[in-house]
């Protein structure tokens, strides 16, 4: 086995699977946890924050130049795979870094959208009274928008983890939680984790979530 994926990028991974469900399912249909939806927006921010300063100063695989290609290049991985012909990715294969990409571009605007907005009834955005009416109503529009969108990409995201894990016999889902991977030969191991890169990334996202945190909402 190689390791593959660190444990920072590992634990966010898998809270940001947590808040994305409970605030859609706050969002959604449970109005009497608005606040709290408020409060896991928050941090969610946080953790978007946290992963593109990772994807700058992380490790080999968690970094976003090692993965992030064109769409082209996405596209043709995608041919490829449904000939049969698709090359092994240790990291994220290029179809895989479109889906990364796209959501944590749609999380950013999801998160940015939500700081200017109200539910119309008790609760409003930290930055809502601060914007116009048609800036409030933009994002309140690309709010609910962006997270119909997000949802459906979600799903796409997990039929393509399925369908890799069979087409490769790969445990996709196993390797984001022990952060190993088989080595088929070729493997190059990611490097040690850079403790002083990880307290400045923790320490950045962190300052913004508990600045949030400090705004009426």
């Amino acid at each position: 086995m190689v390791k593959i994926w660190d444990i920072p990028t590992r634990i966010f991974h898998w809270v940001l699977v947590l808040l994305f469900l409970f605030l859609i399912y706050s969002g959604r249909w449970d109005d009497s946890l608005m606040q709290w939806h408020f409060y896991c927006g928050y941090t969610l921010s946080g953790l978007i924050l946290f992963r593109v300063l990772w994807g700058v100063v992380g490790t080999r695989y968690a970094r976003f130049c090692s993965f992030v290609t064109s769409p082209i290049q996405g596209i043709s991985y995608l041919k490829a795979t449904v000939t049969g012909k698709g090359k092994h990715f240790y990291g994220h294969n290029p179809a895989g870094a479109m889906m990364v990409v796209a959501l944590i571009l749609l999380l950013m605007l999801q998160v940015a959208s939500g700081l200017v907005t109200s539910d119309e009834i008790m609760w409003e955005g930290p930055f809502y009274a601060s914007v116009s009416d048609e800036i409030a109503s933009l994002g309140a529009q690309t709010h609910h928008l962006v997270q119909s969108i997000l949802v459906y990409l979600v799903g796409l995201h997990i039929l393509g983890v399925v369908v890799h894990s069979i087409l490769f016999k790969e445990k996709l889902v196993t390797s984001m939680v022990t952060g190993t991977k088989k080595d088929l030969g070729d493997a190059i191991p990611r490097e040690s984790i850079n403790p002083i890169a990880l307290i400045l990334c923790l320490a950045i996202s962190a300052g913004w979530v508990y600045y949030l945190f400090s705004l009426p909402i």
